[in-house]
Protein backbone atom coordinates (compact mmCIF):
# COMPACT_ATOMS: atom_id res chain seq x y z
CA UNK A 1 0.00 0.00 0.00
CA UNK A 2 1.55 3.93 -0.92
CA UNK A 3 1.55 6.44 1.31
CA UNK A 4 -1.14 7.87 -0.30
CA UNK A 5 -3.09 5.12 -0.61
CA UNK A 6 -3.37 4.79 3.09
CA UNK A 7 -4.80 7.92 3.44
CA UNK A 8 -7.28 7.37 0.97
CA UNK A 9 -11.21 6.88 2.27
CA UNK A 10 -12.93 4.49 -0.05
CA UNK A 11 -16.28 5.40 2.18
CA UNK A 12 -15.81 9.39 1.48
CA UNK A 13 -15.61 8.13 -1.99
CA UNK A 14 -18.22 5.90 -2.39
CA UNK A 15 -20.25 8.69 -0.42
CA UNK A 16 -19.29 11.44 -2.92
CA UNK A 17 -20.05 9.53 -5.94
CA UNK A 18 -23.51 8.80 -4.34
CA UNK A 19 -23.89 12.66 -4.56
CA UNK A 20 -21.88 13.10 -8.00
CA UNK A 21 -24.66 11.18 -9.57
CA UNK A 22 -27.31 14.10 -9.12
CA UNK A 23 -27.62 16.32 -12.02
CA UNK A 24 -29.72 18.67 -14.29
CA UNK A 25 -30.19 15.91 -16.45
CA UNK A 26 -30.52 13.26 -13.19
CA UNK A 27 -32.61 14.87 -10.52
CA UNK A 28 -34.06 11.99 -8.99
CA UNK A 29 -32.91 8.59 -8.41
CA UNK A 30 -33.75 5.19 -6.49
CA UNK A 31 -31.74 3.18 -4.18
CA UNK A 32 -32.11 0.13 -6.62
CA UNK A 33 -30.46 3.04 -9.63
CA UNK A 34 -28.18 4.28 -7.16
CA UNK A 35 -26.67 0.28 -6.36
CA UNK A 36 -26.59 -0.78 -10.35
CA UNK A 37 -24.86 2.45 -11.77
CA UNK A 38 -22.37 2.31 -9.25
CA UNK A 39 -22.30 -1.22 -8.63
CA UNK A 40 -22.26 -1.00 -4.79
CA UNK A 41 -24.53 -3.46 -2.71
CA UNK A 42 -27.91 -2.54 -1.83
CA UNK A 43 -27.12 -2.36 1.81
CA UNK A 44 -24.07 -0.28 1.58
CA UNK A 45 -25.92 2.47 -0.92
CA UNK A 46 -28.64 2.34 1.83
CA UNK A 47 -26.17 3.11 4.37
CA UNK A 48 -24.64 5.92 2.59
CA UNK A 49 -28.02 7.43 1.31
CA UNK A 50 -29.49 7.21 4.91
CA UNK A 51 -26.70 9.48 6.12
CA UNK A 52 -26.62 11.77 3.41
CA UNK A 53 -30.20 11.97 4.03
CA UNK A 54 -30.02 12.99 7.94
CA UNK A 55 -27.08 15.36 7.11
CA UNK A 56 -29.81 17.41 4.28
CA UNK A 57 -27.48 16.70 1.41
CA UNK A 58 -29.93 14.55 0.15
CA UNK A 59 -33.60 14.61 0.34
CA UNK A 60 -36.20 11.19 0.49
CA UNK A 61 -39.81 11.76 -1.41
CA UNK A 62 -41.77 10.04 1.56
CA UNK A 63 -44.42 8.40 -1.14
CA UNK A 64 -42.12 7.62 -3.85
CA UNK A 65 -39.00 6.88 -2.05
CA UNK A 66 -37.17 8.50 -4.69
CA UNK A 67 -34.06 10.82 -3.76
CA UNK A 68 -33.32 14.43 -4.91
CA UNK A 69 -30.55 16.55 -3.66
CA UNK A 70 -31.17 18.51 -0.11
CA UNK A 71 -30.54 21.89 1.23
CA UNK A 72 -27.22 21.28 2.09
CA UNK A 73 -25.72 20.12 -1.08
CA UNK A 74 -27.17 23.61 -3.16
CA UNK A 75 -25.28 25.48 0.13
CA UNK A 76 -21.99 23.52 -0.66
CA UNK A 77 -22.64 23.77 -4.65
CA UNK A 78 -22.84 27.78 -4.17
CA UNK A 79 -20.35 27.74 -1.56
CA UNK A 80 -17.62 25.93 -3.67
CA UNK A 81 -18.25 27.66 -6.89
CA UNK A 82 -18.49 31.54 -5.21
CA UNK A 83 -14.78 30.34 -3.73
CA UNK A 84 -13.17 29.04 -7.21
CA UNK A 85 -10.72 31.55 -7.87
CA UNK A 86 -10.21 30.84 -11.82
CA UNK A 87 -14.05 31.32 -12.32
CA UNK A 88 -14.39 34.82 -10.36
CA UNK A 89 -11.53 35.85 -12.33
CA UNK A 90 -12.02 34.54 -15.60
CA UNK A 91 -15.98 35.86 -15.33
CA UNK A 92 -14.88 39.47 -15.11
CA UNK A 93 -12.82 38.97 -18.43
CA UNK A 94 -15.66 37.51 -20.32
CA UNK A 95 -17.95 39.92 -18.55
CA UNK A 96 -15.97 42.64 -20.10
CA UNK A 97 -15.63 41.41 -23.38
CA UNK A 98 -19.78 40.82 -23.11
CA UNK A 99 -20.27 44.67 -22.44
CA UNK A 100 -18.14 45.86 -25.63
CA UNK A 101 -19.28 43.40 -28.21
CA UNK A 102 -23.30 42.46 -26.55
CA UNK A 103 -22.17 39.10 -27.77
CA UNK A 104 -23.08 35.19 -25.99
CA UNK A 105 -19.84 33.78 -24.14
CA UNK A 106 -19.42 30.09 -23.31
CA UNK A 107 -16.63 28.74 -21.38
CA UNK A 108 -15.79 25.35 -19.97
CA UNK A 109 -12.97 23.05 -18.19
CA UNK A 110 -12.16 20.01 -19.40
CA UNK A 111 -12.07 16.55 -17.21
CA UNK A 112 -10.90 13.69 -19.39
CA UNK A 113 -13.20 13.92 -22.42
CA UNK A 114 -16.29 16.15 -21.04
CA UNK A 115 -16.41 19.73 -20.77
CA UNK A 116 -17.21 21.05 -17.41
CA UNK A 117 -19.69 24.67 -18.16
CA UNK A 118 -17.69 27.22 -16.58
CA UNK A 119 -19.84 30.51 -17.15
CA UNK A 120 -22.02 31.46 -19.64
CA UNK A 121 -22.99 35.08 -20.52
CA UNK A 122 -25.87 35.38 -22.53
CA UNK A 123 -26.76 38.36 -25.37
CA UNK A 124 -30.56 39.04 -25.46
CA UNK A 125 -30.59 38.04 -28.58
CA UNK A 126 -29.25 34.75 -28.47
CA UNK A 127 -31.39 30.56 -28.92
CA UNK A 128 -31.70 30.15 -25.59
CA UNK A 129 -31.46 26.56 -24.70
CA UNK A 130 -30.71 24.23 -21.87
CA UNK A 131 -27.12 24.06 -21.19
CA UNK A 132 -25.76 21.12 -19.59
CA UNK A 133 -23.43 20.71 -17.06
CA UNK A 134 -21.38 18.42 -18.16
CA UNK A 135 -21.18 17.55 -21.50
CA UNK A 136 -19.55 14.47 -23.77
CA UNK A 137 -20.54 15.39 -27.46
CA UNK A 138 -18.03 17.20 -28.14
CA UNK A 139 -18.03 16.96 -32.19
CA UNK A 140 -21.08 18.61 -32.15
CA UNK A 141 -19.90 21.83 -30.30
CA UNK A 142 -17.16 24.62 -31.25
CA UNK A 143 -15.34 24.29 -27.84
CA UNK A 144 -15.42 20.92 -28.13
CA UNK A 145 -13.76 20.66 -31.38
CA UNK A 146 -11.48 22.70 -30.31
CA UNK A 147 -10.22 20.37 -27.83
CA UNK A 148 -10.71 17.47 -29.93
CA UNK A 149 -8.24 19.34 -32.70
CA UNK A 150 -5.78 19.20 -29.71
CA UNK A 151 -5.76 15.52 -29.04
CA UNK A 152 -2.98 12.93 -30.58
CA UNK A 153 -4.23 10.27 -32.62
CA UNK A 154 -4.25 8.13 -30.08
CA UNK A 155 -6.40 10.27 -27.45
CA UNK A 156 -9.11 10.69 -30.33
CA UNK A 157 -9.42 6.87 -31.04
CA UNK A 158 -10.10 6.65 -27.15
CA UNK A 159 -12.70 9.78 -27.57
CA UNK A 160 -14.34 7.66 -30.52
CA UNK A 161 -14.37 4.74 -28.60
CA UNK A 162 -15.98 5.82 -25.61
CA UNK A 163 -18.72 8.61 -27.27
CA UNK A 164 -21.04 8.01 -30.23
CA UNK A 165 -21.50 10.69 -32.71
CA UNK A 166 -25.02 11.73 -32.04
CA UNK A 167 -26.53 13.52 -34.77
CA UNK A 168 -28.55 16.84 -33.13
CA UNK A 169 -29.45 18.44 -36.43
CA UNK A 170 -28.56 17.44 -40.29
CA UNK A 171 -24.92 19.46 -40.13
CA UNK A 172 -23.61 17.19 -37.13
CA UNK A 173 -20.54 15.53 -38.16
CA UNK A 174 -21.52 12.13 -37.10
CA UNK A 175 -18.68 9.58 -39.60
CA UNK A 176 -14.92 10.02 -38.63
CA UNK A 177 -13.95 11.14 -42.08
CA UNK A 178 -16.59 14.28 -41.64
CA UNK A 179 -14.90 14.63 -38.45
CA UNK A 180 -11.44 13.94 -38.84
CA UNK A 181 -11.27 16.49 -41.97
CA UNK A 182 -13.04 19.50 -39.53
CA UNK A 183 -10.48 18.62 -37.07
CA UNK A 184 -7.74 19.46 -39.54
CA UNK A 185 -9.17 22.62 -41.01
CA UNK A 186 -9.95 23.82 -37.23
CA UNK A 187 -5.82 23.17 -36.46
CA UNK A 188 -4.96 24.94 -39.63
CA UNK A 189 -7.11 27.90 -37.98
CA UNK A 190 -6.45 27.72 -34.48
CA UNK A 191 -9.94 27.63 -33.79
CA UNK A 192 -13.12 25.72 -34.52
CA UNK A 193 -15.96 26.45 -36.11
CA UNK A 194 -19.63 25.08 -35.31
CA UNK A 195 -22.10 25.74 -38.08
CA UNK A 196 -25.59 24.91 -37.07
CA UNK A 197 -24.31 21.41 -35.77
CA UNK A 198 -25.58 21.48 -32.27
CA UNK A 199 -29.17 23.26 -32.37
CA UNK A 200 -30.27 25.13 -35.72
CA UNK A 201 -30.00 28.59 -36.46
CA UNK A 202 -26.89 28.71 -33.77
CA UNK A 203 -23.52 29.01 -35.15
CA UNK A 204 -20.14 29.44 -32.66
CA UNK A 205 -16.61 30.27 -32.90
CA UNK A 206 -14.15 28.50 -30.50
CA UNK A 207 -11.09 27.55 -29.16
CA UNK A 208 -8.98 25.87 -26.10
CA UNK A 209 -7.78 27.04 -22.72
CA UNK A 210 -4.02 26.20 -22.16
CA UNK A 211 -2.01 25.29 -19.09
CA UNK A 212 1.01 27.31 -20.80
CA UNK A 213 3.18 25.64 -17.91
CA UNK A 214 2.39 22.38 -18.32
CA UNK A 215 1.19 22.69 -22.09
CA UNK A 216 -2.03 20.99 -21.68
CA UNK A 217 -5.35 21.80 -22.45
CA UNK A 218 -7.53 22.35 -19.22
CA UNK A 219 -10.87 23.59 -20.87
CA UNK A 220 -12.47 26.01 -23.78
CA UNK A 221 -14.26 29.03 -24.73
CA UNK A 222 -16.44 29.93 -27.84
CA UNK A 223 -19.23 33.15 -29.03
CA UNK A 224 -22.45 31.99 -30.00
CA UNK A 225 -24.36 33.36 -32.93
CA UNK A 226 -27.95 33.76 -34.39
CA UNK A 227 -28.13 32.58 -38.10
CA UNK A 228 -30.66 35.41 -38.46
CA UNK A 229 -28.12 37.90 -37.35
CA UNK A 230 -24.52 36.90 -38.44
CA UNK A 231 -22.80 34.45 -40.92
CA UNK A 232 -19.93 32.27 -40.86
CA UNK A 233 -17.39 34.29 -42.63
CA UNK A 234 -18.28 37.47 -40.76
CA UNK A 235 -17.98 35.84 -37.68
CA UNK A 236 -14.89 34.63 -38.74
CA UNK A 237 -13.74 37.73 -39.66
CA UNK A 238 -14.92 40.00 -36.99
CA UNK A 239 -14.35 37.95 -34.11
CA UNK A 240 -11.61 35.76 -34.55
CA UNK A 241 -8.96 37.78 -33.18
CA UNK A 242 -11.15 38.89 -30.27
CA UNK A 243 -11.68 35.35 -29.42
CA UNK A 244 -8.09 34.15 -29.22
CA UNK A 245 -6.82 37.61 -27.22
CA UNK A 246 -9.64 36.08 -24.43
CA UNK A 247 -8.33 33.20 -24.87
CA UNK A 248 -4.95 33.79 -24.07
CA UNK A 249 -5.25 36.02 -21.16
CA UNK A 250 -7.89 33.76 -19.60
CA UNK A 251 -4.66 30.66 -19.93
CA UNK A 252 -2.68 33.29 -18.43
CA UNK A 253 -4.98 32.96 -14.99
CA UNK A 254 -5.48 29.75 -15.31
CA UNK A 255 -1.93 28.72 -15.48
CA UNK A 256 -1.19 30.95 -12.26
CA UNK A 257 -4.10 29.69 -10.63
CA UNK A 258 -3.03 26.00 -11.12
CA UNK A 259 0.99 26.72 -10.17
Amino acid sequence: MSNSDQYFSKTFEKGLLVLSLFDRDHPRWSLVDISQTLNINKTSVYRFVNTLVQLGFLKKNPHTKLLKLGHKSLMLGHNILNGFDVLQITKSLMDQIYKEHRITIDSALLDDFTLLALYRREAPNTIFFRQPFNNKDLHARAMGKAVLAKLSETELDQFLETVALKRYTPNTLVTFKELSADLEETRKRGYALNNEEYIEGLISIGTTLINFQTNTVVGAISFDFPTSEQSLSLMEQDYAGILHRLSHQMSEIITMAES
